[in-house]
């Protein structure tokens, strides 16, 4: 990340290449690693039990994160104009498990803990696109489920191949040799790339306007360190495998998803806001996901 961040200061790639790079991992390189990495299990009783317990625990804590987010920002930061309480709440309570997640997970984890760490990114998919509309429109009582644009969103290569690599676990079908071997190779560019861009997009925000936002600022670091201390609160007394544990835990440790600059953009919502806060938790994230890994390491012994 600071590779990239010196990259985009020292304009050795013009600013405008960082579209490119995304979408290099988007539409190549991080389906490539989804598919190597999910098609190279082996399918037993435990993966379904765990996939069952990952879907359901990613429902309850988009759940727990829109909760909170709402109490923080409405009754506590009380944020100003009303009509950005949305932005605010997605922006807490959306996490960048794909884009940063999956190469992170990877890195640090393994495939067994990436292949969860995908399914809970199915879940924030459905959580940003069905109650998305309603989070940004909260101030004003509006906003509707739209099924198309819910459909359009799974029509693009990570969720597409994530859903076919799942069902090719359940049912037994593997990649031939010569073909798993080529997209595990291209896979692999994705840890290194991702971080990169990352660094890159930091480089572009200019975060001592940002910091001057106190109520994004507040939220941003209590959504960093406190969020992810409330999940392992919840979730360790919970009767799940400890696998499951460490992928809703570690999640929240993430950032707020890139993607809801432009959902608030489509909801005619304050973007801009929406931009800086998901730079700013992602520069919180320098310090807060390698923290929280640590911690996991020690504590769950993985």
């Amino acid at each position: 990340m600071a590779a990239g961040f010196v990259i985009n200061r020292a304009k050795i790639i013009p600013g405008s290449a960082t579209k490119f790079f995304v979408d290099l991992l988007v539409m190549i390189t991080t389906p490539c690693m989804i598919l190597s990495s999910v098609t190279s299990r082996e399918f037993s009783s435990d993966t379904a039990r765990v996939t069952a317990e990952v879907f359901a625990c990613g429902v309850g804590l988009f759940a727990i994160t829109f909760i909170t987010g709402y109490f923080l920002c409405k009754k506590i930061l009380r944020v100003k104009p009303s009509e950005d309480l949305g932005v605010y709440i997605m922006i807490f309570s959306t996490v960048n498990n794909g884009f940063m997640g999956f190469p992170i997970t990877n890195a640090i984890f393994g495939n067994d803990i990436l292949y969860l760490m995908i399914l809970n990114n199915i879940c924030l998919t459905l959580y940003m696109y069905s109650a998305g509309p309603f989070i940004f429109n909260i101030s004003s009582g509006k906003g509707s489920f739209n099924a198309r644009r819910l459909l359009k969103t799974f029509c693009n290569p990570s969720t597409i191949v994530s859903i076919v690599s799942v069902i090719m676990l359940f049912i037994g079908i593997r990649l031939p040799s010569l073909l798993f071997d080529s997209v595990t190779l291209i896979g692999d560019v994705t840890v290194p790339l991702s971080m990169l861009v990352v660094g890159m997009q930091l480089g572009e925000s200019n975060m001592g306007r940002i910091i001057k936002n106190k109520s994004l600022t507040i939220m941003s670091v209590l959504k960093m360190f406190l969020l992810p201390m409330l999940i392992f609160v919840i979730v360790n007394w919970l009767p799940l495998s400890t696998e499951v544990k460490v992928t809703i835990i570690f999640a929240a440790a993430f950032p707020a998803a890139v993607i809801v600059s432009a959902l608030a953009l489509m909801e005619d919502k304050n973007s801009l806001l929406a931009a800086e806060g998901i730079a700013l938790t992602t520069l919180i994230s320098v310090a807060s996901i390698p923290l929280c890994a640590l911690f996991l390491t020690g504590f769950y012994g993985i």
